[in-house]
């Protein structure tokens, strides 16, 4: 009887030992990466304007550089982008329609001719004659008429304090803190921004397809005027550029908000950007000097732009380990590729909570990308054989 009440005590320890045995944590599976991020040249090389502040950004990619303050300057017709852009915000127009219609009242006849006194940019008006929305636009975008200004302002607002308030609470919305209007055409020198603003505002505008192709257009023609207006923008519609506005005053200087669109590899890109404050010289006038600084930073921007892998599908991009089994990879389920610009920074972050799929997110400029993972075979879970052998 002893005997048996021996061995049976003996059971009870061995089965006590296997069961602490198979309770005993069998340790984490542990992730390794494998990704290399993309190198790129250390620092991009630029030979800035020497006006006050320059910017440039590329669409999709988000900002490359900038030179300058930062600080408050005068823009004079570059605010006219803004109030174009309130203008398609009240009344939207699609690409071939000439939209409703304003009717030219005297008072607005007589600003056309003070305007003109003063040697102000104008579109001629003629009163009791109407004017489509179309036509506002190309009077504001491309002949660049203060006083069209002021019509747009009163159409939109009823008058143009009324429209300069909504002018800077949209700045206000849009996140524009170093930019706030007084007036609707830019030649009060009290209308202020920076680069790095008016770029943000071209960019929201021309995502509109009726504003993006007004822009690019090298001329217009105009009622009850024998010619065409000619875009004060002169280098809209050569080396690809194709908007954004211009703007020139004694207080502002040269200044100009600037878009191109370029093919990297397989990809499309948008250059933007925008010069501002340039003085000129006897030789160069101010706007000359401006859009000749714009074409350059496209220019040398352009060459240093290059299309980049980021991951490939079927990559392995990371390995799962265990202690109780083989590796396993994590694959990359989908390619991705992006233009890239010399000191940009890549962020790569690996997602992995045990289970047979992950993700791999990527961070570039102001781009994101979540591509899904998958393990090269199933990670299999610990054995019996494994949790009673293992640490002996």
């Amino acid at each position: 009887m002893a005997k048996w009440t021996y061995l049976a005590g003996i059971g009870v320890v061995v089965i006590g030992a296997l069961g602490i045995q198979i309770g005993r944590p069998v340790g984490a599976a542990t992730l390794t990466s494998t990704l290399t991020p993309p190198h790129m040249t250390a620092s991009l090389q630029m030979d800035w304007p020497s006006g006050p502040e320059s910017y440039l950004a590329v669409s999709p990619g988000g900002e490359v550089g900038a030179a300058g303050a930062d600080q408050p300057i005068p823009v004079g017709s570059v605010t006219k982008m803004m109030t174009a852009y309130l203008l398609l915000q009240k009344y939207p127009l699609g690409l071939y329609s000439p939209g409703p219609s304003v009717t030219i009242t005297a008072h607005d006849v007589h600003e056309y001719q003070q305007d003109i006194l003063s040697q102000q940019s104008v579109a001629k008006v003629v009163q009791g004659e109407k004017l489509s929305e179309r036509k506002i636009l190309e009077g504001l975008l491309v002949a660049s008429g203060n006083n069209i200004a002021h019509i747009a302002a009163n159409w939109v607002s009823g008058s143009s304090q009324a429209f300069t308030q909504l002018m800077n609470q949209e700045a206000k919305k849009l996140g524009l803190h170093h930019t706030h209007f007084v007036g609707p055409s830019g030649l009060n020198p009290g209308n202020v921004s920076t680069p790095r603003d008016e770029t943000i505002i071209a960019e929201k505008a021309m995502q509109i397809p009726v504003f993006r192709q007004i822009v690019a257009m090298p001329q217009i023609s105009w009622p009850d005027s024998s010619r065409p207006i000619e875009n004060f923008n002169y280098v809209v519609g050569h080396d690809g550029i194709t908007g954004v506005k211009t703007g020139s005053t004694l207080a502002a200087g040269g200044c100009f908000v600037f878009s191109a669109p370029r093919t990297i590899g397989s990809h499309t890109v948008t250059i933007f950007g925008a010069v501002l404050g340039q003085q000129g010289t006897k030789q160069l006038p101010q706007l000359q000097s401006a859009l000749n600084d714009g074409v350059s930073l496209i220019n040398q921007l352009t060459a240093q732009l290059k299309p980049v892998s980021l991951v490939q599908k079927g990559q392995v991009v990371g390995r799962i380990q265990a202690p109780w089994t083989h590796s396993v990879s994590l694959i990359a389920n989908q390619s991705v590729s992006t233009v890239m610009w010399p000191g940009e920074h890549v962020q790569e972050r690996i997602h992995w909570s045990g289970g047979q799929t992950g993700s791999l997110s990527i961070t570039a400029g102001s781009q994101h990308w979540s591509i899904p993972l998958m393990l090269s075979a199933p990670l299999s879970q610990p054995s019996l054989i494994y949790r009673l052998t293992r640490g002996l």
